[in-house]
């Protein structure tokens, strides 16, 4: 991806991942490939609706299905997830924040770490 594919693409994956389950789904997977059954059960979803967003993220190819049925991260799917992890610890850190935390006084431009 180069900064020419700018917004547009940015755009259509937080749009694909944005989408009810697809994000959910794509972290379940993120350790070890899973059969439908356990990732219905997990994420406490309609089958229908599982399905719909299993076959969006293989459409996207970040995720496929193994020889035993099972659902798993590809290579694009890995280097994604490698993508997001930084931004799930900085998510993290963010929501243990109090709203007066995440904009200090004075500081509407910058954050509080910034000089």
């Amino acid at each position: 991806m180069t900064a020419s594919d700018g917004p547009g693409a940015l755009g259509s994956l937080i749009e694909l991942l944005a989408r009810r389950h697809v994000l959910d789904a794509f972290w379940e997977l993120r350790t070890t490939p899973l059969p439908f059954r356990t990732l219905t059960q997990r994420l406490d979803v309609p089958a229908a609706r599982l399905s719909q967003r299993l076959t969006e993220l293989r459409e996207a190819g970040v995720i496929d299905i193994d020889e035993s049925g099972e659902y798993r991260l590809t290579a694009q799917g890995r280097r994604l997830l490698g993508a997001l992890e930084p931004v799930a610890v900085w998510a993290d850190g963010w929501q243990s924040l109090s709203p007066r935390q995440r904009v200090p006084r004075g500081s509407a431009t910058r954050a509080h770490d910034e000089p």
